[in-house]
């Protein structure tokens, strides 16, 4: 893979975090189709046109937002990002894409996605967070204030739906779409893409769907292909160190959980390690397995305490407790209240 901008290990600064150019070409060809001179934007934020050459190639996540907003203003297309991605699905994703697409079910094919995204996107992170009987997936930019970066995120939630279509099968339907940004002027090809509500101004991006998707085998999957593509892929993911570590970590642990299947061993695999390996690079990092554990079970007990009517028995069910007096027992440990006291008071709160 030929990289325009070289990288290097940890939590770099926005402006040394890079993406793949797969997806972004289509903005680069959208331009041509309207013969505007496609070159003369690339050189104006500072990339040679040969970046767009090849697919694999990587070029700097905020001088992508740059091209997108320039293009956007050349075009008069406010949602220059989602037109460029609305035929664009796994493909886009590379080597990425053809591990989602043979992975077991759709619950263990988002949790690859989040294992392994940082190797096509280090500007942004998926995360799948589920609320009641349905599940968001979602896009959040890892740094603020980044030029465009609502047009790469129009793109990839257009992607993340075409993603979940292509794997769930055709009876897929989204419930819901939100973008934490404002929109365009003209709003009308969201709603015709996503097929749902689309809102705006919202504190998150994502799209949301029925939980009971996750657990659907996905059609066609090779699990000797599969096992392949992992075994390349881990000669190239990093856990990263400190908080980076932490954080992957913790979002594949959420994904893993939404679908029942969390536990050491899982996750150690997300990563490419065996038990033993992961739980000291987890030593290094100064945390435990139980640690990141309780964080990721403590915030989706909040979530399903907070928006949802879901007895504690569903709650503790869905967290991997044996019953409610084990769940109430922890978090009561995490808050200092128990689980109906804590529902009171954060309705009570929400009301006033």
């Amino acid at each position: 893979m030929e990289s325009v901008t070289p990288t290097r290990r940890g939590r770099p600064p926005i402006s040394n975090r890079v993406i793949r150019v797969g997806g972004a070409m289509a903005i680069v060809a959208l331009l041509r189709e309207r013969s505007i001179d496609a070159d003369a934007l690339m050189a104006a934020v500072g990339l040679p046109a040969e970046a767009f050459g090849h697919p694999d190639n990587v070029i700097p996540f905020a001088r992508l937002g740059e091209l997108a907003r320039l293009a956007a203003d050349h075009t008069g297309l406010a949602d220059i990002g989602l037109r460029a991605c609305t035929r664009t699905g796994l493909e886009m994703l590379g080597t990425v894409g053809y591990l989602v697409a043979n992975s077991e079910t759709v619950g263990t094919g988002l949790a690859a996605l989040q294992s392994y995204l940082h190797l096509h996107d280090e500007g942004a992170a998926p995360y799948l967070q589920l609320e009641g009987g349905l599940a968001a997936l979602g896009y959040e930019v890892l740094e603020h204030d980044v030029p465009g970066s609502e047009q790469i995120t129009f793109g990839a939630l257009a992607i993340a739906a075409n993603l979940l279509r292509e794997i769930c099968g055709p009876d897929f339907v989204l419930r819901e779409v939100s973008f934490a940004c404002h929109a365009p002027a003209d709003s009308s090809a969201f709603a015709s893409h996503f097929g749902a509500p689309v809102r705006f101004d919202a504190d998150r991006s994502a799209v949301v769907f029925d939980a009971g998707f996750l657990m659907r085998p996905i059609a066609g999957a090779n699990p000797l292909l599969r096992d392949f593509i992992t075994s390349q892929l881990r000669e190239t993911a990093r856990i990263g160190d400190g908080e980076v570590a932490k954080d992957r970590i913790q979002r594949v642990m959420r994904t893993l959980l939404a679908t029942g299947c969390i536990g050491q061993d899982k996750v150690a695999r997300a990563f490419g390690m065996n038990r033993r390996t992961f739980a000291r690079r987890l030593q290094e990092n100064g945390t435990t397995f139980r640690a990141l554990l309780d964080a990721v079970r403590f915030d989706a007990a909040r979530v399903l305490l907070h928006t949802s009517a879901v007895s504690l028995e569903d709650i503790a069910n869905k967290l991997g407790y044996a019953d409610v007096t084990a769940f109430a027992r922890a978090f009561r440990r995490w808050s200092g209240a128990s689980p109906a006291v804590w529902r009171r008071q954060a309705a009570a709160a929400f009301r006033g």
